[in-house]
Parts: C-alpha cells; structure tokens; sequence
C-alpha cells in the first residue's frame, strides 16, 4: 500500500516544510486539503520565510524576528515575493499600483534605502535627511549638514532595529577637503525612530586615486589606491555605540599589482567584520582578503588572495561599479563597464556580477567566511549609459537597473543575476510616458518593496511598484 505525504504525522510534515523556500510550499498546499490545513500555521510560514530570507530577500529586514509578524502579514510577505518574482521574470515587468509623484523643495538624490524598510536616505544641496518612500514625505529628524558633495557611499553594517551608513564628502571648490560621516538609523515596523550621526576631517592624497569607505562591526574606514601604484592605504578607526571616533590607525598594504585607472577598477566592501579589497581589469577580478583580527590590529596584513575569471569583457574601458547591501545572498559586486563594438557599429554597456560563496569557516577572526570559487558572469546590453547617476543595485546584488539609449530611445533595464544556474537575464520595466528619462537625476531600485524610486532634474520624487 502506498503511503501518500498528506497521511503522514502532522509532526513529520513540519520537519519536511522547513527544508522548502518559495515557491514550493506553494505547490504543496494545493496539493490537498489535509496539507491546506498548513496554510493557517504561523509556524509553517515562519519556517518558509526563514527559509527563503536564506537565499533572497523578502519585505522586511534581514535580522527581522518573523515570529513577532501576525498570520496575515507573513502570507503577505510570501505572496509579494511570489508576484515579484513573477513579474520581474517577464521580458517587460508591469506597473502593478498606481505610480506616486511627489515635488520636493528642490532637486536631490538618492544615495541610500535602507533594507525592508521605507526609509529613503537623500542628498539635497549637502544636506543628508531621512526620507518616506512610502509617504513620500521627508521624516522629521534633523539632516545631516554637510554642505559639500557625497562622493562615495558604503554598503551598510545592520543589526536588528538598527542600520548604519557610512560617506564621504568633498567641497565643491580647492582644496577640495574630505569628511567621513557615519549615520546611524534606528527603525520600528519599518519606521524610522532615530536618525544620529558624527563627522571626521580626512585627508585625500593629491594625486589621482580611487578612494572605498567601509563600516563593520564599530569599525569605519577608506581604502585608498594611488593611480600607477601597487599598494592600498587602509585607514579604521573605532565606532562606538554613543557615535564616538577614536584615533584612526593606517596601514599600507600591497595589492596583487600595479593599479591603473584606464584599466582598472578598485574598491572594497566588508563581511562580518572582515574586508576585501577586489581589483578587476575586465579579464580578471582579484580579491585581497583582510581577516578581521588583522583589520582590529594596527597592522592590516593579506590573510588570503582569490581570483575570479571575467568572460566577454576584453577591450572595455571602466565605467563604475555598485555593491550589493550584503554579500550573504552571493554578489559581491557588480563591475560596469563599456564597449564599442566596430563590427556592429553599436554601443554596449557590459554588468559583470562577481559571485561568492559562504565558507560556513570557523568565526575564529582569521578564516575568511567568503568564497569566490565561481567565475564572474557578464551581461552585455546594446546601447549607451544615460548617465552613471542612473545605474543601482538592489540590495541583494541580483538585481540591476540602468538606462540604457539606443537608437535615440531611452529605456529602463533590469539586469538580474540567477544564483541557481549563476546566469543573468535582461528586461525591459515599463515606465510611464509622463516620466522622461533623460531628465532623470537618481534611480534606486528596492527588492524588498518591489519599487524603483527615481527623482528628476527638477524634484520630481516618483515611485513605480512592480508588485
């Protein structure tokens, strides 16, 4: 006699469904009204979310405790990850909800959204300030005055309720001084409830360089790579929970090769404390491993060295790259680049998506928790970049938005990365007529809302929702 899954003990069910991840679970629950009868278990969609937050993201933060969301609200988080998903997977991905047109006081940009949440993070004139994507208002804490221009933004370091930023600015005029900000955003059901921050002086070297900001766990720094030279000057200083700096200390420390900025592009991202220097040339991406104990001493010191092969870049010139909020879900970077192909007489922009792995390495401040044992994949678009103010990563890293012209015609692409077969795929979002996107100033595309928010070279604030 056969034994059919729905006569199993309820117990044993449970212990199968942890192991499914949407959209599975799905599927099961149609398959009969015994196992239906899951549907209304908080438990069975706390195990599913948790298992599908594991490989991708979902509407709420990623430290997020699911076990305090309501029945309703967890099947809601499954079901918006479902139509997402199906939506996006289209050739061109629709406009579910109507689109939201805001005018602010002037122009600005986006340079952060905080993962799961609906808090926006804008540039205005200098002034850095707390935005409500969903309200589209702006959130009554003070703004950060800066008065100079942000030049480079980290991906952020979260714990639970709690996200922190770290940026750069310059002024606008010699001697083009810098600062180092840190912001620290408290949020509460996807709220902000506090937004703190604390700036220090910094010196730029006067030559030509790429310069990286990074914060991990009460650590904030740069990285700084002279152009024509092999070595990185690594500068951390201290963050504590008052939003107090200490002494930075520096190291310097040699890189794989001489770096050369008609070739190359450098910069460094962080994970659980430890950090990576990657250096890619179109045909090559290398990754410096910095343990976290060597980063917390006085002496930064190469703890390991990767390589990951880049097909189908030769002959480009750099463009920029994005970093994803977190290398947890398996992108590390995304490398921009452009190409100019003789033979078809047409443009192309080229996204390389940088894969890892997680190591599941002793957490012994030494062993590196990230892998890079998988080769780059690149994506090749026909056409030219709008402009660099126009390209996002979404949090995750498997989802890229750019405007892209060819043949006079603007339009919004969507490039997503496909960890499971570690292939890519291009779409077309639609965009109303009444957006020009040759006169945008900012895009952000957010894969726990489903939304890509954009503002105009006038401050226009508008909001499309694909799901």
């Amino acid at each position: 006699m056969s034994l059919l899954l729905s006569d199993l003990p309820t117990d044993i069910i449970r212990e199968v469904t942890k192991f499914l991840e949407l959209p599975d679970p799905i599927s099961l629950l149609r398959t009969c009204s015994a196992l239906y009868t899951l549907s209304i278990q908080r438990s069975f969609w706390i195990s599913v979310l948790e298992r599908t937050q594991s490989k991708s993201t979902i509407s709420c933060p990623q430290l997020t405790d699911l076990s305090q969301y309501t029945l309703e609200t967890l099947k809601d988080f499954a079901i918006s990850w479902l139509k997402l998903q199906r939506n996006w997977n289209r050739p061109f991905p629709l406009i579910t909800q109507p689109v939201t047109f805001t005018r602010l006081s002037e122009p600005a940009e986006i340079i952060f959204n905080v993962p799961g949440t609906d808090i926006l993070v804008l540039n205005m004139s200098g002034n850095v300030l707390c935005w409500d994507a969903k309200l589209s208002v702006p959130i009554p804490f003070p703004a950060i005055e800066t008065g100079r221009r942000v030049t480079t933004v980290s991906a952020p370091s979260e714990t639970r309720g709690e996200c922190s930023l770290a940026f750069l600015t310059t002024e606008t005029t010699a001697p083009f001084a810098a600062h180092r900000h840190v912001a620290r955003i408290k949020h509460q059901s996807g709220k902000a409830v506090d937004f703190t921050s604390f700036s220090s002086k910094i010196s730029p070297p006067d030559a030509s360089y790429f310069q990286s900001i990074f914060i991990t766990e009460g650590a904030v720094g740069t990285a700084v790579v002279i152009d024509d030279r092999d070595t990185c000057v690594v500068t951390v200083g201290v963050v504590d929970a008052s939003n107090n700096s200490h002494p930075d200390h520096e190291s310097v420390v040699k890189l794989p090769r001489i770096i050369s900025s008609k070739r190359d592009m450098v910069l460094c991202l962080t994970y659980q404390g430890h950090l990576y220097n990657l250096v890619e040339d179109g045909l090559l991406a290398q990754i410096q491993h910095i343990s976290r104990n060597s980063l917390r001493s006085a002496r930064c010191e190469q703890s390991g060295l990767y390589c990951s092969e880049i097909p189908s870049a030769e002959g480009s010139v750099p463009f920029c790259f994005m970093t994803p909020s977190t290398p947890f879900y398996g992108v590390s970077a995304v490398f921009i680049r452009l190409k100019w192909d003789e033979d078809a007489d047409e443009d192309f922009v080229l996204l390389t998506f940088l894969p890892n792995t997680l190591t599941n390495a002793p957490d012994d401040g030494d062993s590196s928790p990230l892998g890079f044992d998988l080769p780059c994949v690149t994506q090749s678009i026909p056409g030219a970049l709008v402009s660099m103010s126009l390209v996002w990563t979404d949090h995750s890293g498997f989802n890229v938005t750019v405007v892209v012209e060819a043949s006079d015609t603007p339009r919004l692409v969507l490039v997503r990365y496909h960890p499971e077969t570690n292939g890519t795929s291009v779409h077309t979002l639609a965009v109303p007529e009444s957006i020009d996107l040759y006169n945008l100033n900012t895009v952000c595309v957010d894969d726990t809302a489903g939304a890509v928010h954009m503002i105009d070279k006038e401050g226009v604030f508008s909001t499309l929702r694909y799901v």
